[in-house]
């Protein structure tokens, strides 16, 4: 039995899908299998999957119909023979490291799950990092805790990549299937409470694609209506169980919130029952968006035009978006 089952969805991620299944091919750690989930591609990109898995006998493949990401890493899951998890997006790459140095800190730690940090790579080659902190490693002995590095510092991401996990973690857990934008973050909040014991290594193991086209990058749908009721959920749960971190978690939320209308303005779809919700909660909570020392300030102003000028806003980002197409 592979310790370490990786697992990759696929969705017409054909030009990055080799570059990503390399990257573990080329891990210094050797005791993994590889599960690619296919969903539903029609680029090519679930042809490759079957070229792959005649390769290496470490490598697996299952194609299904179009259900999303978290349906994919549902069936990954379930099919997975290892006693630990890593996610992987398909347009994305590891450091050829990450496999064995994630599972070292697993081991002296007892850590339900280990995470290390990411490095963003956009099309034209540029590198930021907007994940660095100082400290060598950075530890979670509480679930509080674990929203604490999730909502104040950001540390923690609220991505399944990045990160290392005990398979048993998963029992339980909802995946939250029916969304398909924020479903990430619902699952990893999950996770985390339940993990007991989280370490963050401030080692940049994970190359992230940012890529026009993404779905964080792409146009409104009715997904984002979901994905806003979704987020509105789990806050008011969050400030139930952690009452101390109520700024944090409401200054979290209202960042990711306010993505909803940028995806509108992308695509010229003006949702305005959404777009009342989001006014009104965002002029609630003004206040505690403004003093928030993490709430960086072209976000604040984001909030102010949304709240009180949103057609101003919409204007102005349509020119930005025009001159960047971002």
């Amino acid at each position: 039995m592979s310790k370490i089952s990786v697992i990759i969805p696929v969705y017409n991620t054909k030009p990055y899908l080799s570059r990503c299944i390399d990257s573990v091919l080329r891990q210094t750690y050797e005791d993994w299998e590889l599960i690619l989930v296919d969903d539903g591609s029609t680029d090519g990109s679930e042809k490759i999957c079957d070229e792959y898995v005649q390769s290496d006998p470490r490598i697996r493949s299952f194609h299904r119909h179009n259900q999303g990401p978290a349906a994919s890493r549902s069936l990954g899951i379930r099919e997975a023979l290892g006693s630990f998890i890593m996610f992987v997006d398909s347009d994305d790459w590891l450091d050829e490291g990450i496999l064995q140095i994630m599972y070292e800190n697993m081991q002296d730690t007892g850590a339900g799950m280990v995470c290390c940090i990411f490095k963003d790579i956009d099309d034209n080659g540029k590198v930021s990092h907007p994940q660095r902190f100082r400290e060598e490693y950075i530890d979670c002995e509480t679930a509080e805790e674990c929203m604490y590095q999730m909502h104040h510092t950001r540390h923690l991401t609220g991505s399944p990549c990045t990160k290392l996990f005990r398979k048993e973690l998963f029992d339980g857990i909802d995946f939250c299937s029916n969304v398909t934008i924020g479903e990430d973050y619902a699952m990893i909040v999950q996770l985390a409470q339940k993990a007991g014991y989280v370490r963050i290594l401030s080692q940049e193991l994970y190359f992230r694609y940012v890529r026009k086209g993404s779905i964080s990058h792409g146009g409104y749908t009715k997904r984002h209506r979901q994905a806003f009721d979704n987020y509105m959920q789990i806050r008011q749960e969050l400030i139930r169980k952690y009452p101390a971190l109520t700024s944090d978690v409401i200054a979290f939320h209202t960042e990711y919130e306010m993505a909803v209308i940028t995806a509108m303005c992308r695509n010229d779809c003006y949702d305005k029952e959404v777009i009342g919700k989001l006014k009104k909660d965002l002029r609630m909570n003004m206040s505690n968006t403004l003093s928030h020392p993490v709430v960086p300030l072209y976000m604040k102003g984001c909030a102010v035009l949304i709240a009180y000028a949103h057609p101003v806003f919409i204007f102005l980002f349509r020119i930005l978006y025009h001159l960047t197409g971002r």
